[in-house]
C-alpha cells in the first residue's frame, strides 16, 4: 500500500463506478480503478518548488 498525490477523473456511466488516476508526470501512463479501491485522504490545495 502507497500513499500518491495524482489526479482523478470520474469515468462516466461505469458499472461499477470508476476513476482514471492520472498523473502529472509524462513517465506514468493513467490507469483505471473501481471507486471502491481508491481511498481519498486529502486534497493538495497549494504547492511551491525553488526555482
Amino acid at each position: 500500500m502507497e500513499l500518491v498525490a495524482k489526479r482523478l477523473e470520474h469515468i462516466p456511466n461505469s458499472d461499477p463506478p470508476a476513476v482514471r488516476v492520472i498523473s502529472d508526470n509524462g513517465f506514468y501512463s493513467p490507469y483505471e480503478r473501481t471507486a471502491d479501491e481508491i481511498h481519498i485522504v486529502g486534497r493538495i490545495r497549494w504547492f511551491a518548488r525553488e526555482i
